[in-house]
């Protein structure tokens, strides 16, 4: 089997430079007309569509098979086969989208609905380059599919010429940074959608190279780009989108711009997801905390993600990667070891257990409790030591131990803590 990997998206200045450099991308055809979408905080998601009937889910890296997951994805991936089957066979294809909702990434809007979703915003073909980003189009091929939704266009198209001047290019890049600031204090699509209002990460722009249609995959891949709301840049510019690159007047300074929050969460959960997220592994849990075995992992991925999509910084800057590597690794290092309050421990263990294989008496008398007292997806349960505990918890006990839950070695010790999940 083959993954297809949906491409690292750039920033505005990058595309401008790589354009006036190598022409070609552009098609014979400087002036280029972009739409938006809002950009989602997930985790990148496909599902390929095979015409012999097989359907794999795969994540940003890698084919998601042999019982290999990503928060979930493949699970509701497998529950939605005959789905995902019934869009039909004339073509193969793969559907790109954000993996996202309710216990995948924190601090934004979309994390704050009351389940997890595929938002999909393109579909591209197996078999030839073609790529499918117009809303319409993709909603005509993915109707039905449950939890499956179509990012729309966000606001109105712009043209322009990215062999144009800076200063020409400066209103184009001003207006996109009020679109996204605006994102940023609310994210229009996840309130429209499931009524809920919270920070936005930012807008992916698309560009259409012929009439409404959008380019060939190729095209797509170096045309496109992104910008983000000050919480979600990995580096610390000025605006989400510049005509030029952000200078640093020394080392520390570049440091200080490159290494943000964001770009150390994501080294973070790119080395041990879950580090922002809880995922189950065979009937257990583990709690997201920095495991100090992956720090070498970690400052490896910093290092080379910095190198990979900085260049042009350092090259404004006047420095090279080999200056910033040192006071990079520190930073890294100090960060991942105490960086906002986290200590060094390793993983928690805990079995997970579903109330939905309760008996049906017992799950709804343990989903009319728990409701009532929190609004989470999952409950701490420690099987009780007391001698006569009340027969509600009895139950519950008895169900856990039946079903490989340790109970207390005596009267004067608790039984094992697991996790009862009840919204997943």
């Amino acid at each position: 089997m083959t993954h297809y990997a949906w491409p690292e998206i750039e920033s505005f200045h990058n595309i401008r430079k790589y354009a006036k450099t190598h022409h070609e991308i552009l098609g014979g055809v400087a002036q280029v007309k972009y739409r938006a979408k809002v950009k989602l905080h997930g985790s990148n998601a496909g599902v390929q569509v095979h015409c012999d009937g097989r359907i794999v889910a795969q994540s940003r890296t890698q084919e998601l098979v042999d019982g290999a997951d990503n928060a979930g994805f493949a699970k509701w991936v497998k529950e939605n086969e005959a789905h995902w089957r019934d869009t039909g066979c004339a073509h193969e294809f793969i559907a790109f989208g954000e993996w996202c909702g309710k216990g995948i990434q924190k601090g934004v809007a979309i994390s704050a609905i009351d389940k997890k979703v595929f938002a999909v915003f393109a579909i591209k073909m197996m078999n030839d380059d073609s790529v499918i980003v117009e809303p319409d189009a993709l909603n005509r091929i993915l109707y039905g599919i449950p939890d499956t939704y179509v990012l729309p266009w966000y606001g109105k198209e712009t043209t322009f010429d990215w062999l144009d001047s800076s200063e020409n290019l400066e209103q184009v890049v001003n207006d996109i940074n009020k679109d996204v600031l605006q994102v940023e204090e609310n994210d229009p699509w996840v309130e429209a959608t499931f009524g809920v209002k919270g920070t936005g990460e930012g807008l992916v722009f698309y560009p259409f190279v012929d009439g409404d249609n959008a380019p060939s995959f190729g095209v797509m891949s170096n045309l496109m780009f992104k910008a983000k709301g000050e919480k979600h840049k990995n580096v610390a510019t000025a605006a989400p989108a510049q005509v030029n690159p952000e200078t640093a007047a020394s080392v520390d300074a570049f440091i200080d711009m490159v290494l943000t929050e964001a770009r150390l969460e994501q080294g973070s959960v790119a080395v041990n997801p879950l580090s922002s997220l809880a995922e189950e592994i065979d009937r257990q849990v583990l709690l997201p905390l920095h495991d100090v075995k992956l720090m070498g992992k970690f400052i490896a991925w910093i290092s080379n993600d910095v190198a990979k999509e900085t260049q042009d910084e350092l090259e404004a800057s006047g420095l090279t990667m080999k200056q910033v590597q040192g006071p990079l690794t520190v930073k890294a290092r100090t960060w991942y070891l105490v960086g906002k309050g986290k200590a060094v421990v390793k993983y928690k263990t805990m079995k997970v257990f579903d109330c939905q294989d309760m008996p049906r008496a017992l799950c709804h008398a343990f989903l009319e409790l728990w409701d009532n007292k929190c609004n989470d997806s999952s409950v701490e349960w420690t099987i009780s030591s007391d001698i006569d505990p009340d027969a509600f918890t009895q139950q519950i006990d008895d169900w856990l131990i039946e079903n490989g839950a340790e109970g207390p070695k005596d009267e004067h010790t608790s039984g094992e803590e697991v996790i009862i999940k009840y919204w997943w």
